[in-house]
C-alpha cells in the first residue's frame, strides 16, 4: 500500500504546498506499517471525511490518497480539525 498526502490552506491559504509525503507502507518496519495500515484504512478515512467539520478558517485541508497492491487508488479531503490528534502525529513522522 501506497499513501501519499498533501496539504493546503492554513493561515492566509500560505500553507505547505511543500508538504507532500510519500510512503510505501510495505518498506516499513512491521510496528509502523500496523500502525498505518489501521489509521489510512480507506473505510476510516471515509469516515472521518464525513465527520463534522469545526467553524473557522485558516484550517489545513489534507489530500490523502491510498493505493492497495492492486493499483487502485482512493482519494480523500480531510479538513485537519477532523482527524484525531495521533493522526497528525503520524503524518508528522511520516
Amino acid at each position: 500500500m501506497i499513501i501519499e498526502i498533501a496539504a493546503e490552506g492554513g493561515v492566509g491559504g500560505t500553507a505547505t504546498s511543500a508538504l507532500h509525503k510519500r510512503i510505501d507502507v510495505d518498506q516499513q518496519a512491521e510496528p509502523i506499517r500496523q500502525e498505518l495500515c489501521e489509521a489510512f484504512e480507506p473505510e476510516e478515512l471515509a469516515r472521518l471525511a464525513g465527520s463534522p467539520r469545526a467553524r473557522g478558517a485558516d484550517r489545513l485541508t489534507y489530500r490523502i490518497t491510498v493505493t492497495d497492491h492492486q493499483q487502485k487508488s482512493q482519494i480523500f479531503s480531510i479538513r485537519e480539525d477532523q482527524l484525531p490528534p495521533q493522526m497528525l502525529d503520524l503524518i508528522d513522522q511520516m
